[in-house]
């Protein structure tokens, strides 16, 4: 005990102290400003500017202690009166920083104290006008304004470093619920660790008050602090403060979270819009066109039965074919838009989809699947791959008249290889038309979907050679 406080009674280390508990909440503030985004829509991030604000205006505060006391042989007694009272309102004021984070981050969880920010300035001027009122009086006579400062010092420590960091630690608590509901849990045990050490601070800043003022009667002093401990005040606020920074800057990684999850909503919207323009070009291209058909065959069915002319017979067995077709078709789309069973695993989805397949197709469509266990491949992966299932196989019936269709589905140890195999007519496909038949095949949203799983497809087809399809696809690691 006698060594620490030896040690922390030389003036050099004091120095040193001083400069190394303002240099780490400069740190804090810096990184908090850095790091703390303006565009994110959690409440956290729209307090934290005034947190980062409390940590660089700190660090200045301190750091007058350090040169202040540099400038006594160069300055005269009045003009060092001033500075150490600029240096005193100038601590003021990052606590009052401290308190307005508290403030604006609870009037935003709470409606109902929505208010709150709008007081701290005013207790800010109040505390500076009364100040600047005690410095008149006393003619900025050296010792008096010392004496005076130390009070004031108690005021704001009490007013705003206490209170701030008490409801600091308070608010930070609140943000949980919020956390919770967007699922960002991660960053809930450092944002709590936060809010301990704020109370640690708030506690041996707010509480532990300066020698020698008015209130040092009433309140533990940090002189009576060292005599016990042998640590000054400073180091404790400055541990406090290298708890808050480190956990703070951890907890904001909540924003990197928050950016990823919305990278991923607007993946998963442009998804859904990509898809409805699919079905909206296919329904247009498919059976809208079909049904106009059917129409036309109406209106001249009508006019041939008018006129007695043969083969009505025939017409109508092929209007109904053209409206079969289309009820397929139809029925196609509708089994698109079915989300699949999560529980079942993709070989299991993959011999659904077949036998759907085959009956709406009226060709054999064998399967050979390897067991994929469910989870191994995500459920948006599945429904995905099942699509491009889909494609391929209606393509061959529809385009490449094909009489038989394979599927192959083969699993090893990083991932699936499903292959897509038909009988029919065949393509060059380096010299199919991008805005005819790329978009009518449907080729270009297979390869869309295959790289949007992370996998890849790749297509081998010559005329009168039937196609292959690949697509591999990796397990969820």
């Amino acid at each position: 005990m006698s060594v620490l406080r030896s040690f922390f009674e030389l003036e050099a280390n004091r120095i040193v102290l001083n400069f190394a508990h303002g240099l780490i909440y400069f740190l804090m503030g810096f990184g908090v400003l850095i790091k703390s985004k303006r565009w994110s829509e959690l409440t956290l991030a729209k307090a934290l500017p005034w947190l980062g604000a409390f940590g660089i205006l700190n660090a200045l505060g301190d750091w007058g202690l350090v040169f202040l006391p540099i400038q006594t042989a160069v300055f005269s007694e009045q003009m060092m009166s001033i500075l150490w009272v600029l240096d005193a309102a100038l601590l003021a004021l990052s606590y009052a920083c401290l308190l307005m984070f508290a403030a604006k981050l609870l009037g935003e969880t709470k409606p109902e104290w929505v208010w709150l920010p709008r007081v701290v300035p005013a207790l800010y001027g109040v505390w500076l006008a009364a100040l600047v009122i005690g410095l008149v009086r006393t003619g900025l006579q050296w010792e008096l304004d010392l004496r005076l400062t130390r009070h004031f010092e108690v005021l704001y420590r009490i007013g705003f470093a206490f209170t701030g960091s008490v409801a600091g630690a308070w608010a930070l608590s609140l943000q949980r619920e919020e956390l919770e509901r967007l699922e960002l849990q991660a960053s809930i045990p450092p944002l709590m660790w936060v809010g301990f050490s704020l109370l640690l601070h708030g506690i041996a800043a707010g509480l532990i008050v300066p020698e020698g003022s008015f209130f040092s009667s009433y309140f533990l002093t940090d002189r009576m602090v060292f005599e016990w401990t042998g640590l000054p005040v400073r180091l404790l606020t400055g541990a406090s403060g290298a708890v808050v920074a480190f956990f703070i800057l951890d907890s904001l990684d909540v924003f990197d979270d928050e950016f990823q999850r919305r990278i991923d909503a607007a993946n998963r919207l442009q998804a859904v819009m990509d898809e409805r323009l699919r079905i909206a070009r296919d329904l247009h291209d498919g059976i809208i066109q079909t049904l106009y058909a059917v129409g036309l065959n109406l209106e001249g069915l009508i006019l041939s039965l008018k006129q007695g002319a043969p083969g009505a017979e025939d017409e109508i067995r092929s209007i109904m074919r053209s409206v079969d077709g289309a009820i397929q078709d139809m029925r196609r789309y509708i089994v698109r838009l079915k989300a699949p069973n999560e529980e079942a695993s993709l070989d299991e989805q993959l011999r659904l989809l077949v036998r759907d397949l085959q009956r709406e197709a009226r060709i054999p469509v064998r399967i050979k699947a390897d067991p994929v266990e469910a989870g191994l491949i995500s459920a948006e992966a599945i429904m995905d791959i099942l699509l491009i299932v889909r494609e391929a196989v209606s393509n061959a019936v529809r385009h490449a008249r094909a009489s038989e269709v394979r599927i192959a589905l083969v699993r090893d140890e990083r991932g699936i290889n499903l292959s897509i195999v038909d009988d029919g007519i065949g393509f060059d496909p380096e010299q199919r038309p991008k805005g005819a038949a790329g978009e009518h095949l449907g080729l270009d949203n297979m390869y869309r979907r295959a790289a949007s799983v992370g996998g890849h497809l790749s297509i081998h087809s010559e005329p009168g050679h039937g196609t292959e399809i690949l697509l591999r696809v990796p397990l969820n690691p």
